[in-house]
């Protein structure tokens, strides 16, 4: 009797910790649907979606191979998921488009990785609580759970694997050799999705497999690492290089790396006046791990680091917090594993949370009437005031179309008008709506093949993020008259190449060969001779 009496409190213990949690986690779902809405940026991958999906290729200009998305996995679950909709309810639902899928989906993703953490990762209930506590007053947490961007998508594979992780550390499985090649296996997934955020994972693995000293385990790990490598040769045949193009449009600058690091400084500042919530918590979990000695964390905050050190590489982004969603998630993660006193950890997150709300618009108060501040010099902005107005989820009404913006109306026309070529300085809303046949030439290169590898066109043109370039002269016309009529002949004779890779058939005589000496810097020269 005493034992069924002692089992009945535990259950009733349980039941209460859950009810705890999943009332945390309904409070988060209520914000990521008061925060939700969807960038510009978002819009190039749906133009490459509604290409793919209408057979043109995984393309954003129909006619050249250019990688213009920079994550694979996010580009391919969207795809799916619109194509599934359209099938299944675009007969029944006038709303069935994409900017709604892709709400939908990031929704989902986002409540799925807060759930896997108050569940699967956090020690116990408190921790749960105060843990997704943090996530949900996070701005650069909460405002990338949507926008269409594929950092939803970055969370929920991140939970996985650390949900995972601690799981099998528990259960004292870790260090065998199936389980490193199953960790190895989510991080490629994570990778596929984002290709910089193999920092986050990259120490943890390797420190796993120092310690598993295994040729076996290596051998796991490779097979754990296969999507990858299957996608990057795919992605060197069909686009004729291994990254997104937008990684060649932020590299060949020309900014000196002293500018760019500065330019990081920046963002770091930018973020903390911005959301000094998030950059709080990645603080302390540093210091809370070198004051107790918790050497088992160290692969993880090393992760961190790394990113952190990339942020003040690349010189951040002008998407205030983006960056630091993924490191924060992480931060978290340790926060909630650490040995604190429960009294010690609730009132260090309701600290930081009152830290959160002391600064701004938290994103729990957050409503219809939402709108960022005045574009700083800096350049670093509140992406999502900058559009909430028009692209909110809140600001939504059966009166209107969703999202509702005057580019829209603009790319409408373009698409009526019949355009054929180009130059936009902002190519998302408006190069969708024009229609597949719009050729958009990008003054930023993000899926212009040949301007993504020319500096920019000077001192004074660029703002983080945002690389502009000058148009070669007879660039237009070529791609008006599918003639190369570039005026410069080093630069014509580039694009003959670069031609035969992005624009020939895949299966060329000699184009594999062209694939070759564009990668490894063969027609260089010609590039460096263009006067720009």
């Amino acid at each position: 009797m005493e034992r069924d009496c002692k089992k009945s409190a535990n259950q009733a213990g349980s039941s209460q910790e859950g009810l705890f949690i999943l009332l945390a986690v309904l409070v988060f779902l209520f914000v990521v649907i008061r925060t939700a809405w969807i960038s510009d940026d978002a819009y190039i991958t749906f133009r490459v979606v509604e290409n793919f999906l209408h057979g043109y290729g995984p393309v954003f200009n129909i006619g050249e191979r250019v990688q213009a998305y920079t994550h694979p996995l996010w580009f391919f679950l969207t795809s799916g998921a619109y194509a599934l909709v359209n099938t299944f309810l675009g007969r029944f639902f006038l709303a069935a488009r994409l900017p709604w899928t892709v709400i939908v989906v990031s929704i989902a993703c986002s409540v799925g990785a807060v759930w896997l953490f108050a569940r699967r990762v956090a020690r116990d209930w408190p921790a749960a609580v105060a843990g997704v506590a943090l996530l949900t007053f996070s701005r650069a947490f909460t405002d990338y759970a949507t926008s269409g961007l594929e950092e939803a998508l970055t969370y929920l594979i991140l939970a996985w694997f650390f949900a995972r992780y601690f799981q099998l550390e528990e259960a004292g499985k870790l260090d065998r050799l199936k389980s490193i090649g199953e960790l190895t296996l989510i991080a490629s997934l994570g990778v596929l999705n984002r290709l910089d955020i193999m920092l986050l994972y990259a120490p943890i693995l390797a420190w796993r497999l120092w310690k598993a000293r295994s040729w076996k385990a290596v051998g796991y790990a490779a097979v754990g690492i296969l999507p990858v490598i299957v996608w990057e040769a795919f992605s060197l045949f069909y686009y004729g290089f291994p990254f997104p193009n937008t990684y060649y449009a932020k590299i060949h600058t020309g900014i000196a790396q002293g500018i760019l690091f500065w330019q990081g400084l920046v963002y770091y500042l930018g973020t903390f006046n911005f959301d000094p919530l998030t950059l709080l918590v990645i603080v302390f979990v540093f210091g809370l791990v070198i004051c107790q000695k918790r050497w088992d964390f160290l692969p993880i905050l090393t992760g961190i680091l790394l990113y952190l050190l990339y942020i003040l590489r690349i010189g951040g982004d002008f998407m205030s917090g983006r960056f630091f969603a993924a490191p924060f998630l992480v931060a978290a993660i340790i926060l909630m594993r650490l040995d604190l006193r429960r009294n010690t950890l609730v009132r260090l997150a309701a600290a930081l949370c009152m830290t959160g709300l002391a600064f701004g618009v938290n994103p729990l108060g957050s409503n219809a009437s939402y709108r960022a501040e005045q574009l700083p010099a800096s350049g670093v902005v509140d992406e999502r005031g900058s559009y909430y107005a028009d692209r909110g989820l809140l600001n939504y009404t059966l009166a209107k179309p969703f999202p509702d913006f005057p580019w829209n109306e603009r790319g409408w026309q373009r698409y009526n008008d019949n355009f054929k070529v180009e130059v936009l300085d902002g190519i998302g809303m408006l190069s969708y709506q024009a229609g597949p046949y719009y050729h958009v030439v990008d003054k930023l290169a993000l899926p212009d093949a040949l301007l993504a590898r020319l500096p920019i066109a000077g001192e004074n043109t660029w703002q983080i993020g945002h690389f502009r370039r000058k148009i070669p002269d007879g660039y237009l016309e070529t791609l008006q008259s599918g003639e190369n009529q570039i005026t410069d002949p080093n630069l014509a004779a580039y694009y003959d190449r670069l031609s035969v890779a992005i624009k020939g058939d895949l299966f060329a005589s000699g184009r594999l060969q062209e694939i070759w000496r564009l990668n490894t810097g063969y027609y260089d020269d010609w590039l460096k001779a263009y006067p720009n």
